[in-house]
Parts: structure tokens; sequence; C-alpha cells
């Protein structure tokens, strides 16, 4: 319901707005609706049209004439001399000069007569030579004295009127001369605009302090300190007594377009002197008050702060620049040439009849006129400029000529609106509106009634000449009848748009304030879209501007002629049966001129349909013109674009209609993403294959290196995945293998070489556009009704070179290698596609419920398809289900429906799956209910060893920076189980499941929906399995038979163990045995590919003389049965390579499948887990979330001591010595028994001893140098007294120590402090992280091997890394 009651009128509503002064004309499109789905839509069809031509030439553009006066006539002092418009020319041809014969002839002239002929004496002479002439002629035929008389009255009044305007002209000479030396030494005064002022001051005033009061609303307080709540101008008054100028002096020797003038100006509204007796009676004196709010909600207080007796003096040179359109100034720039003067009163807790004027305090006074004038200093006291660009900030139409691109705005909805009860009661009425600068309004959206969480869902497009500029959204609400009311107001630098690869800001979420408040969120996605132009190459040569079937075009409603009558008419212009122009009404003309242009932006331009009709002022149609847009533009060169106007098959005149075409890159509108993400299932995943690039850009030439390339897969804004980069290398080699999912035909999926930086933004390298129909095709079934529609390989496998470009293909430097190939999903016969993906998520025609009794007869009678629609069977379980679980890959949906945390936020979620680098990215919500509801997906490779992780990082932060607000984790296999345990209950899935998170500050927990989408008939190659990535585990148990070398018959061997070729482990010598048995000889290493790894080992025999003799070698592959996931298996290895070799070596191996992070990747919650595991301990939450208390939620993340004393509902406690670890490793990611602080340790105890401590290595820390590495050691405390501290690894984020050191110990709680820092040789050293514990919970000496510790402990602040520490324990008893 809208509210019918009328507000009061106010002062505030008489004012007018600032950003409609000039009323501008909004960019509209082909389409009846700003529906951004349609549109999406609309130029998604229109990217997969051939492109028809338009023009002769590509990017050449037909130039229109803009004038409504012939060519013929002269308008303007221009047009009759030789001298150019000092305000620059304008496009109107009777302004142009047509003096260029004379001009000719004068030149001629000047070349043949000399100088001296020239000059007013030339004149006289020649009229006493036509004097005598006349006189002579006279004599000759005996005129009479009449004649004599006549020819003297022609001499006397030539030589009267010579003499007069000699006179004239040396009068104007010397007065102008004297004028000019008096201007440029004297000041004068301008008394008569005082007295113009004085009068219009009345009347001017009260508008100009309403002004004052509203538009500091608008824009100062914004930005107010977080101290201040709000800033309140009560009352404002400038007073009755306005400002004189009391002199002026200008300049004359300035450019013909510029006016430089310096003004002494005073504004001193105390002086009553010079007012009349009239004048004194309703005198009023400035006056401010000022309610200035402190603090908070209930704890602020609001204090009055009264300014008055305001004056004000200074010398101020104002230059004006001139142009030659409206608004015929250009630029305006001030300066005071010096210092000036004010005195004020300032009264804080002040009124008309109390206060203390502040001024009064000794020392205050001068301390604020040198606050001021220091801040006034830069901005504009001379030589310092301000300058304001009023053309810009009037211009109520863009420069199409010179435009570079449209903004397009994809608004989609707010938060509930708040703290808007002051300026309207009840539900606004809402709408955005948008703006550059402060400046003129470009658009604005529909209204919303009365609501207070309104939703648009439109795309709006407005002109943009330039990226330099502020993006203005204004929240107002519609007020029918009175003046609208602001309620917010958010900025958005559109400068952050620039580069190839921040044209798209999608999933923004921008805070909107009033007063320093926040009344809600706006959520929108802004795109800018360039207009592709012709561009010159290195050779010279003009490559053309790269069309599209998506644009900008400029219609020009030129003129009519031939019309039937003289009528008053106007031209209506229709697009696609709507309405979108109509000109003015031109009055009795039979050949009426309109010289009206209008812009609209073009999604397809294959189906856009102009008619033209041409109207008299009684609606009575005389003609149209009809044809579409690109028949229009190929063929108005020919006609000079004037058309036939047909009534019927009778011509009744014609139309002059010029069409100006700009192509447009619509990239970010094609994408299959929105709002809500990939919402539409997948129709299958391309396996691209990246083999190498070349001759790349070199990005980081000036600094004398090379750029560090990688590939990166976009879908729209969303990075699908990407490759390791190859540092230094502008020639890079991959050979990686990526798989991306794909949603139709027409979701092109973009290839974009980068370039790798720690610490800044990634660089564009050039971009390669693929589009999926190239290996695709549809099939649609021969039903009649609801067709099976699928989708399967066509049998190409892309295999090429092409060429990188830049996003506006205005430039291209190297080449991508890659290769590309789909695998469809599982298609099930007989159901439509909503259907159909019901069913590849496991709901069958029989099995929706867990009762089949309860179904309907005709389901049961359904027989079940027994194979897919690409042909092969189809795997179910006994109860009908499509059996998930049997189909090892796939593509998982997932729907982030909602996040809880227990504190306030500002944070996104991104996605992972087995990689480590994010796969999808929410927008930035902020609260501490977060409701995302978008959909991402993600290719599963085997669901027994993929692991899907969701993390929450904060707004600010990217994946290089570890810093994360908590984290969710799982296994594929679980979800999949979990998917088909809800489908047996009859539960939709993707209608989520609450799940606890970890590794946040307090209780948080993650609403999340699953759907599996398997593909049919997918083999993996054992190369890219999961499990073929991970760590081995490797004991060296005995030896036998080794071969003699010594003189006693016996040998000292050891072994030594090498992976692909690097030397890994040496064990301890056995001293004169040939069947040794070692103990304790373990080591781990990583093995990238299982496949493809080489281990060897070598059996030497030790000698301190001669040098240590190898006595046998050997082999073993990891292929196959070689090992065993998770699971340890002897291996005997016989020896061979040297003459007399025997014997056989045994050792132990175990396989942990696990994704490794590489060289300089950051780490995620995927790297960080240890191994793999298929236990399902990802724990559902139920119940509603136990928040914080305000007080804990101001305590810092860093402060666990405090928050470890939080009583979390929603996890327990797990032992380092418990023999199952959770999925997610929490061992190693939440704090468990692993304490920060020595009040909050446990009281376990143990025995009296010896401990041996190993700092073995640490992963996953932060990068603090510039290069992105840390310089990173281990300082060792007890207590505040420092045990140990290691040695410096230079640049890296993965150091191995291998350092030790022994410690006795009691049996009481012992508690060890551990801290990784950075060294810096010149300023202290960086704390990278910490972890502390009892060595009593690591160390377990009442259990059988509880005297051995090995594993990795988490280092706090969370997301600072891991240390992995080896601890044994000795007993001294």
């Amino acid at each position: 319901m809208i509210d019918d009651t009328k507000p009061e009128p106010q002062v505030a509503d008489l004012v007018p707005d600032l950003h409609t002064l000039v009323p501008g004309h909004s960019l509209t499109t082909e389409l009846d609706t700003f529906d951004a789905g349609l549109t999406h839509s609309t130029v998604t069809t229109a990217d997969q049209k051939t492109i028809p031509a338009t023009v002769t030439i590509p990017g050449a553009f037909k130039s229109s004439p803009k004038d409504l006066i012939p060519d013929w006539y002269r308008t303007g002092w221009t047009s009759l001399s030789q001298a150019r418009n000092p305000g620059g020319d304008l496009d109107i041809a009777s302004t142009k000069s047509h003096q260029q014969q004379q001009q000719q002839q004068h030149d001629f002239l000047d070349e043949i007569l000399p100088d001296f002929l020239y000059g007013a004496w030339y004149h006289n002479a020649t009229a006493l030579f036509l004097t005598a002439i006349v006189s002579w002629t006279l004599a000759k035929v005996n005129a009479g004295i009449g004649s004599v008389l006549l020819v003297c009255l022609f001499i006397g009044t030539y030589y009267r009127t010579s003499v007069r305007r000699f006179r004239r002209n040396t009068r104007d000479d010397i007065q102008r001369e004297i004028s000019k030396l008096k201007l440029e030494s004297d000041e004068e005064s301008v008394e008569w605009m005082n007295n113009f002022v004085t009068k219009f001051w009345l009347i001017f005033e009260p508008v100009l302090s309403a002004l004052i009061v509203e538009n500091l609303d608008n824009y100062i307080t914004d930005y107010l300190p977080p101290y201040l709540d709000s800033i309140r101008l009560t009352t404002f008054t400038l007073g009755t007594k306005p400002f004189r100028i009391e002199t002026v002096k200008t300049y004359g020797n300035t450019d013909p377009d510029t006016v430089c003038m310096d003004w002494r100006v005073n504004f001193i509204p105390n002086d009553m002197d010079d007012l009349s007796p009239k004048e004194l009676e309703y005198k009023v004196n400035p006056k401010v008050i000022m309610s200035a709010r402190f603090g908070k909600g209930r704890m602020g207080a609001g204090i009055p702060v009264l300014v008055e007796d305001m004056c004000f003096s200074g010398y101020l040179r104002v230059k004006i620049k001139f142009i030659s359109r409206y608004p015929f100034i250009k630029l305006l720039d001030a300066s005071f040439l010096e210092r000036p003067q004010f005195d004020y009163v300032l009264k804080p807790l002040g009124s008309d009849s109390f206060g203390f004027d502040v001024n009064l305090i000794p020392g205050l006074a001068s301390f604020i006129r040198d606050q001021v004038h220091a801040m006034l200093g830069p901005l504009m006291y001379f030589p310092n400029v301000l300058s304001l660009d009023i053309d810009r900030f009037l211009a109520g139409d863009f420069d199409f000529s010179a435009a570079n691109g449209v903004l397009a705005v994809t608004v989609y909805s707010t938060d509930h609106i708040k703290h808007i009860s002051e300026v309207v009661s009840g539900a606004p009425n809402p709408y955005i509106r948008f703006y550059l600068d402060h400046g003129q309004e470009l658009d604005r959206t529909n209204v919303v009634e009365s609501t207070f969480e309104p939703k648009w869902n439109e795309t709006r497009y407005l002109k943009l000449n330039n990226l330099n500029s502020t993006l203005s959204m204004e929240l107002k609400t519609s007020r029918p009848g009175y003046k609208d009311r602001r309620l917010a107001t958010a900025n958005f630098d559109l400068s952050k748009l620039e580069g190839e690869t921040q044209t798209e800001q999608e999933g923004l979420n921008l805070l909107m304030l009033r007063n320093g408040k926040q009344v809600t969120n706006l959520r929108v996605d802004i795109r800018y879209l360039p207009i592709s132009k012709p561009h010159t190459r290195e050779d010279g040569s003009i490559e053309p501007a790269v069309d599209s079937n998506s644009g900008v075009l400029r219609l020009v409603i030129h003129e009519c002629r031939q019309l039937p009558a003289p009528n008053n008419t106007y031209v209506r212009i229709i697009v696609n049966g709507i309405e979108r122009y109509k000109t003015s009404i031109v009055k009795k003309k039979q050949d009426p001129k309109f010289e009206q242009p209008y812009e609209i932006v073009v999604l397809d331009k294959t189906t856009f349909y102009i008619r033209a009709e041409v109207r008299d002022e009684n609606d009575t149609l005389i003609g149209t013109y009809t044809s579409y847009l690109p028949e229009m533009v190929r063929t108005q060169e020919k006609n000079d674009s004037w058309w036939d106007l047909m009534d019927a098959d009778k011509t009744m005149g014609q139309l002059r209609l010029s069409a100006e075409w700009k192509p447009m890159i619509m990239t970010g509108l094609t994408s299959n993403t929105n709002g809500r993400g990939f919402d539409q299932p997948p129709i299958g995943v391309i396996r691209f294959t990246f083999w190498e690039a070349r001759d790349l850009r070199n990005v980081e030439m000036v600094t004398g290196g090379k750029s560090d390339p990688y590939i990166r897969v976009l879908s729209g804004y969303q990075v699908r995945g990407r490759t390791e980069f190859i540092q230094n290398n502008l020639n890079p080699e991959w050979g990686e293998i990526i798989y991306v999912p794909v949603h139709s035909l027409k979701e092109d999926l973009v290839l974009e070489a980068m370039d790798w930086n720690a610490r800044t933004r990634d660089k564009p390298l050039g971009m390669v556009v693929f589009k999926p129909s190239e290996i695709i095709q549809q099939k649609i079934g021969d039903q009649s009704v609801a067709p099976d529609v699928w989708y399967e390989s066509n049998g190409v496998t892309v295999d090429r070179w092409d060429r990188l470009h830049s996003i506006d293909r205005r430039s291209s430097k190297g080449d991508l290698h890659y290769s590309a190939q789909f695998f469809p999903v599982l298609a099930v016969p007989g159901a439509s596609a909503e259907i159909q993906s019901n069913q590849t998520s496991g709901i069958s025609s029989v099995s929706a419920v867990s009762n089949p009794d309860e179904l309907p007869t005709t389901t049961t009678t359904t027989p079940l398809p027994l194979r897919g629609l690409h042909g092969d069977y189809i795997r179910y379980t006994p109860d009908d289900l499509i059996d998930l679980n049997s189909y090892p890959s796939g593509v998982l949906r997932i729907k982030i429906h909602e996040v809880q945390l227990s504190s306030l936020s500002f944070c996104y979620c991104q996605v992972f799956v087995d990689s480590t680098t994010p796969q999808y990215k929410t927008a930035k919500l902020r609260g501490d209910t977060l409701t995302f509801d978008e959909c991402a997906d993600m290719f599963i490779k085997e669901t027994d060893f993929s692991r899907v992780a969701i993390e929450i990082k904060p707004a600010h932060s990217d994946e290089k920076d570890m810093y994360k607000l908590g984290h969710w984790i799982d296994s594929g296999s679980a979800i999949v189980r979990r998917i088909m345990r809800q489908k047996r209950l009859g539960i939709d899935s993707m209608e989520g499941t609450w799940f606890k998170m970890m590794g946040t500050d307090g209780p948080g927990r993650i609403r999340l929906g699953f759907e599996y989408e398997p593909l049919e008939n997918f083999v993996l190659n054992p190369d890219e399995s999961l499990e073929n990535q991970g760590i081995l585990t490797v004991e060296l148990v005995s030896a036998r038979h080794l071969m003699a070398v010594d003189k006693t018959g016996t040998s000292d061997p050891y072994v030594v163990f090498n992976v692909n070729g690097e030397k890994v482990y040496k064990s301890e010598t056995i001293r004169k045995n040939l069947n040794p048995k070692w103990h304790g000889e373990q080591f781990q290493v990583d093995i990238q590919s299982r496949v493809t790894a080489s281990i060897r080992i070598e059996v030497f025999d030790w000698n301190h003389v001669k040098g240590h003799q190898p006595i046998g070698s050997g082999g073993i592959t990891l292929r196959g049965d070689a090992v065993e996931s998770f699971k340890t298996r002897m291996v005997d290895i016989p020896l061979d390579g040297v003459a007399g070799v025997s014997g056989s070596v045994q050792v132990k191996f175990k396989w942990q499948p696990q994704l490794l992070k590489t060289k300089k990747t950051q780490t995620s919650v995927l790297v960080n887990s240890r191994t793999y595991t298929q236990n399902d301990v990802n724990l559902e939450a139920s119940g509603p979330l136990v928040r914080q208390s305000q007080e804990m939620q101001r305590m810092s993340s860093e402060s666990y001591h405090n928050n470890s004393q939080i009583s979390d509902p929603y996890s327990s406690r797990m032992s380092f010595g418990s023999s199952r670890m959770s999925l997610d490793d929490t061992v190693s990611i939440a704090p468990s028994s692993i304490l920060q602080d020595t009040s909050a340790i446990s009281d376990a105890t143990g025995k009296a001893g010896i401990v041996t401590i190993t700092l073995i290595e640490a992963r996953g820390l932060r990068g603090v140098d510039k290069s992105g590495t840390s310089d990173p050691y281990v300082r060792v405390k007890v207590g505040k007294e420092q045990i140990y501290k290691t040695s410096v690894i230079p640049k890296t984020l993965d150091p191995e120590w291998n350092e030790k050191f022994n410690y006795g110990v009691g049996g009481e709680p012992f508690l060890f402090d551990l801290k990784v820092k950075d060294h810096n040789k010149i300023k202290a050293a960086v704390d990278l992280g910490q972890t502390r514990f009892n060595i009593w919970d690591l160390i377990k000496v009442d259990v059988p091997g509880g005297d051995v510790f090995n594993q990795w402990l988490p280092l706090f602040p969370a997301g600072s890394g891991e240390i992995r520490v080896d601890i044994k324990f000795q007993p001294t008893m």
C-alpha cells in the first residue's frame, strides 16, 4: 500500500536539483524492458550469429550534417572573415568563411603591388586625380557653371566625409590606447554590479541557503569521521547584505578565448554605515547553527554550535575560458593572490543570547586561522589554482564521435533499508539514479513501490567518454507531487575498470551511506563495454574496427522534402514495434528541418527493425520508412541518407535519416553467469590441455626481468581454472590439463595468458575466445511433445595455435598452443531438460519417495530406461535410483545458500575442488547472516579422492592472501552419499543442509545444497588421477646377502635414496654386517606424479681411507600395484649395477594421496590437510547459531587466549593421539589441544625425562618480503627463556631446517612456545606464526608407542601455515 498522506512542503522541496539542471536522455535498448536476464540472453544470442555487413569499410563512420540553415546562408562574423572562432569551429556550414576566392585575389595583388601604394594618401591622391580629369572633361565639352558647382559640391562632400572619418578613427585609436594603459595599470569600480547584486540578493539568498543545506547533506555528511554520528544545519542564512566587488582589474593580453580578471571582494554584513534606514529595519546578520551529534545510538549526544558575525575579504584572480557551444564556458579558474582575511564568532553550546566565543581563548584564533590557510593554500593560493569544469558539469550529452565505451550497470537489489525514518514515513518508493562526478543525471531505475527491500534486476546503460570519473548511485524515494528525497548514496571509482582484465566488476556489494550511517547495501554488476575502433598497426597500416552484432547507434533526423503540403509535422522513431523517440513539431513547412539526434544501445542489430513515421500535429500519418539496421547503414552512402516516405504504395516525399554505427565488445554480457552464479545445469565438461606459448609480451621489461606467465580459463568473470606459472619465461611450456563445466553452446570461454605478481595485481598478456560450439553438437529427440535434448561431441578435437590479442582486439602479441575435448554428462531419455536434471541427480521415475506404495499407479508402471541418450547402460541401485556412487567422475553443483558468523563481517566465499586456487567466487556481502543464494559447479575427477572446500575470506583479500574467516571441507564421496540419502528420503538436495565451519573466531555455520551430474562413459587417464600425487613414506628395514668388499669379508653398508635423480635421504652406517637391519630410518618425500616417478637406491660401503665404494643399486616404480594407498607394503629390491653384486634391500612404502602445493602457490585449506581420507566425519549443524556476545566480538582473532574459553557447541577436542583423523585434518587447521596461552593449557601430566625435538620443516607461511617470500627461522621458548633458535632459510615459504635439540622436562604440565619469524637485517623480525603446546598432550607415556610424535602443527593466527615437528621422549627413571 502506498501512503496517500501528502507530506508537508518544505523549503528544500523548492530548491532546484543540481543533477537535473540540464535534462538528459538515457540510453535505451530495442527491448521493451530493462530486465537483466532478457538483456543477457539477447546479447548471448546475438554473439552467436553471423555479423552482417553494415558499412563499406569497417570502422569508418559517415559524418552527418547537423545544420538547420542552408549552406549558402551567412551567419556570424566568422562567415565574413578569415579569422577563426577563438572558442572553436562550429559544425554549422553557414558559419564557415566563404571568402577563399577573395583571399586568393588579395594574395595575388599583394604579390604584384608594392606596399607604398597602400594607405589613406593613395585614396586622397586618387580623388584629386579624378577631380582634375573631370574638370578637364567639363572644359572640353563647354559645360556650364552648374556642372562646375556640382563637381565642387561632390569634392567638398568627399573631403568633409574623409576628414570626419579620419578624426573619428584617430580619436578611437587614441582613446583605445589610453584605456588600455589605464586598464593594465589601474583598477576600476563596478558599482553598477554591486547595485544589481544588492537588489537580487534579497530574492536569491533564501533559495541559495536552502541549496547549501541540502547539498551539504548530499555530499559532505557521507564522509563524516567515525566519532561523528551526524551533522545538521538547523539554522543557516547569509544575511540580507550581500558581498561586494570593490575593484576589478582586467588583463587584455590574454588568448582570444580567455578572460583574466583580478577581483577585490569582501563580505562584511555587520558594516551598517552604507545601509539606508529602510534597509536597517529588516537587516539580518549571517547565522549558522549546526547540531553535531557525537557517538552512536543511545550513547550519542547532540551539541549545538553557533557561528555568526562572519566577515571576509580577499584578492581573487578569476580566469574564464570560453567555448563556442553551450554552456559557452569551458573552465573557470580561481586563485587567491593574497591570503584572505576572515573573522567569525564561534560559540559551542551557544545560543542567540548565551555562549562563549572560543576565539577569546589565547592562541586558538591564530591556530584556527593557520589551519585554514594550510588547507586552502595547496588548493587555491597562487600559484595553485582551483579549476571548475563548467562544461563537464552541465554536459547533458556525451561526445559520440569521441566516445570510448558505455557503462552497463546491472542493479539487482538492496538489503533492508534502515535509518530513514527522519526522511520518509512508512515504506519508501525506492529507485536508483546515476550520475558522474556529481554532474547531471544519466539515468534512473524504475520505482519499486512501498518496500524496504527493493528488487530491480535491471541493466542500465550510461554514456561514458572516459574512466576518469566516479560513478554515484543515489537511492531515492519517489514522492508524487513533491520533490523526491535522497535516502543514501554509494560511489564507485571507475578507474578500477581500467586494464584489459578489469573491465568487469561483478558481484559488487556497495555500501550506501547517509549522514555517515549505513542505510543499506546495493548489489550491482558494473561492466565497461568499450567501443571497437580502428587503430594503426606498427607498419602504419590501418586495422579496421572489429565488428559486432551489438553496439551503439546514433540516428539523426535531419529534414523532409517534397511533402504534399505545408503542415505542422514531427517524426516518430519506432524500434521493434516500440516508440523510442519523437521530434519536436516544425510548423507550416513543406520541407521541415529537425536535425535532432537520438542514441540507442543495440543488443542485436540483426533483429533491429526501424520504422520512421512522419505525422502532422493531428497525428495523421503522412508517410513511413522501414528497414532493418544493417540494410539501412549499408545503403545510406548511396542515397546520401534520403529515404522515400510511403503511404500504401504511394510516395509522399522523402525523409533524410542518417545512422552512425559503432560496434561494442559485449563479452561481459555473454556469459552464463548472473547474480546467482551458474543456475543452469551443465551439459558436460571441456578438457583443456595447455601445452605451451611462444613470443609472449614482456611486461616486466622495465625491472629487467621477464614475464611469469600462466593461463586461466574464464566463464564470464569467474575464473574456472588456471595453470601454474612459469618463472621468467616468454616461451613457457605447461602440459597441464584443466576441466571446465559448460552449460550451453553459447557459453564462450576466455583463455587468458597472465603475468603472475607476488604483491601487485597480475597483468594480462593476451587472450583467446574459445566457442564450445566448435566441438559440441546438440541432439533433439523425435518426440512430438517435450522432445529429449542432449549434447555430445561432434567428433572434433581441437589442437591448434591461436593468436593472443587484447580485450579490445586492438593489439596482439604471442601465440598459445592448446587442445580441447568435450565429455557430456549422463542424459536420461524420456524427460524434459528440467526433469532430466533431477534424474541425473538421483531421482528416478519410481523412487522419488521412500515408500513405493505411496506412488501413483501411472508412475509405478513407467519402465526405467536401460540406456542413456548417448547409448550406454544406466547404472541403478536395487531401489531403482540412479547409482551415483558408481560414477566416479562428474560435475558437482553447489548451492551456497547462507553463512552465519558470530560477528559482523564483510566477506565472500570461494570454492575449491582439488585445487590450490579457487574455481568460483561469490559476491561480497556484509553482516553476520550472509544470504548468498549462488550456484557453483566444478568437475570431480574421482569421488573417492576428491575434496571440496569453501573458504570465507575478507572482502579486501584475494587468493594470494592467506587470511580467512573460516572454512568448510568435505570429500566427494561423502557428498555423493549424502545426496543419495536425501533422494531416498524425498528431500531436495539443493534445498540445503547446515554444516559447521572450522577456523572461525567463534561459532559459525554454512547452509549448502548439492547435486551431482555424472559423466557418462568417462575414463580418467592414470596420470590425471588424484591418487597420482601425494606423499610417499619410506622406511628402510634391512638388507640381505650384500657383497663383501672389506678384507675381513664384511662390509659397512649404508643406503642412499634418490627420487627423480635427486638425493633425498641417507641412512646410518651399519658396521661389519652383510645382513644389516636398520631401526627408525624413515622419511617422507613429496611425489608430484606417481606414474612418472623414479625411485632408486644405492648401497655403499663406508671406508674412511679409500672412500665409499658402491656395492649395488636398484630401482622401483610406483605404478600400478607397486604401492597401495593408505597401506604399508614391504618391497624387496634386488641389487645390480656392480660386478659381483648380490643381495637385496627390504623397504616399506606407504602411499598417501594428497594435493601438493607447488612453488610460490598460495596455500588453500586443501593443501593444509595432510591426506585424503574416505571417512565422512563432517558434522551437520542443527538449531540456531550460538553467537558470541558483543564483548567477545570485539576480541582480536590473534588473541585466542580469551576466545579459547568460549563454549563452542559444534566442536569437540581431538587428541593428537587419536587413531582417526577428521576429513578436514582438524589437527592442522582448528585449535584443539594445541593452545596459545599458558592459562588455557590442559592439566595433562607425564614423567620426568629428556625430550628430543626436531624442527623439520614448515609450509604455507606468509610472504612478507617484496618478493612474495620470507626468510623464516624458528624461536623456541620455555616460559620467558629462549632455549633454541634455528638457522635462517632465505627466500622461501616452505623452509626445511631438520634441526634438533634436547631439553629436560618434569612430570608437571610443560609448555613449549614455538614462533616462526621472518629475518630482516635492518628492521626488526616479523612474526609469521606461533604455536604453543603442553608436551604431555603430544607425548603419551602410558600408551605403547606414545613416546614418539611426528605431525604437523598449525600456526596461529589461522591461515599462517603449519610447522612439522618430531618429538621423542626418553624417561630418566
